[in-house]
C-alpha cells in the first residue's frame, strides 16, 4: 500500500490515530483485560509498524507539487535546529522523568526536574517536532508536507495529550512539578521557574552533539541527499 499521495496519507492518518485512540479511552478497558506490560508490548509493535508503513510510504510517493521554496539559507537553520534536536533526543536516555513511560514515581525527584528536563519536560516529543520543523523548511512538496506536518504535530500533540494524562494520574503532585518545568522549551528558564545547571547538561550536551554528527555525516548514505549547506 505504497507509491501515491493518496497511500501516505492513510499511512499518516493511521500513525496519528494509533497513538491518539487507545491513550484516549481504550487504555483503561485494554489493561484491564491484558495488563499494562501486554498492553504497552502491543502498543509499541503497532507503532513500530505503523511508523514503518509511514516511512515506506513517504519514500514511494511522487513528490507532488511544490508548495515553498526558501533557498539555501534553510540548510543553515536546519543545522541549529538540527543540534538542539538531537540533545533533546537522548533525555529519555539519560534520565527519567515524569512525562516517560512508567515514570510517574519520579514526579517528587528532583532530578527529573534537572539536566535537559529542564529545558522541556517532553524533551524526545519536541526533538521530533524541530527535526520535523526544520525538514519543512528545506522540503517544500507535498509529500514531505503530509509526512513531517504529520509527524510533527503528532509530537507536539504527544506533549500535551501525555500531560493531560499525568494530570489526572498525579493530582497535586503533577501541578507541582509543572511549577518548575515547562512544555515549550526554555519557557520556565526564561521566566525564572527553572535553571540550567553546567554539571547536569555537560555530557548530555557531548552526547547529542555525538549524536548530531552520526546523523548528519550518515544523512547522504541513509537518505540520499546531502545536509551541507550549498
Amino acid at each position: 500500500m505504497t507509491g501515491t499521495i493518496f497511500s501516505l496519507l492513510l499511512s499518516t492518518a493511521a500513525f496519528i490515530a494509533i497513538h491518539i485512540i487507545p491513550s484516549s479511552f481504550l487504555r483503561g478497558k485494554l489493561t484491564a483485560k491484558i495488563g499494562t506490560p501486554a498492553y504497552l508490548g502491543i502498543y509499541s509493535l503497532l507503532s513500530a509498524a505503523f511508523l514503518i508503513w509511514m516511512v515506506m510510504a513517504y519514500f514511494a510517493a511522487p513528490y507532488g507539487p511544490t508548495l515553498w521554496e526558501f533557498g539555501g539559507w534553510t540548510r543553515y537553520v536546519a543545522i541549529v535546529g538540527m543540534v538542539l534536536a538531537s540533545i533533546l533526543f537522548i533525555g529519555p536516555y539519560t534520565g527519567r522523568s515524569p512525562t516517560g513511560i512508567g515514570g510517574q514515581k519520579t514526579v517528587n525527584n528532583p532530578a527529573s526536574q534537572a539536566g535537559l528536563n529542564a529545558i522541556t519536560r517532553h524533551p524526545l516529543m519536541w526533538s521530533f517536532v524541530i527535526w520535523s520543523v526544520v525538514h519543512l523548511l528545506n522540503n517544500g512538496d507535498l509529500k514531505s508536507v503530509i509526512f513531517f506536518v504529520g509527524f510533527g504535530g503528532m509530537g507536539l500533540l504527544g506533549t500535551i495529550m501525555i500531560d493531560r494524562k499525568r494530570a489526572k494520574e498525579l493530582g497535586a503532585d503533577w501541578t507541582e512539578y509543572t511549577k518548575s518545568t515547562s512544555n515549550i522549551p526554555f519557557l520556565a528558564v526564561l521566566q525564572g521557574r527553572a535553571s540550567l545547571s553546567v554539571k547536569a547538561l555537560w555530557w548530555r550536551v557531548l552526547v547529542g552533539l555525538f549524536v548530531f554528527m552520526a546523523f548528519f555525516h550518515l544523512h547522504t548514505m541513509i537518505i540520499g541527499v546531502s545536509p551541507f549547506p550549498i
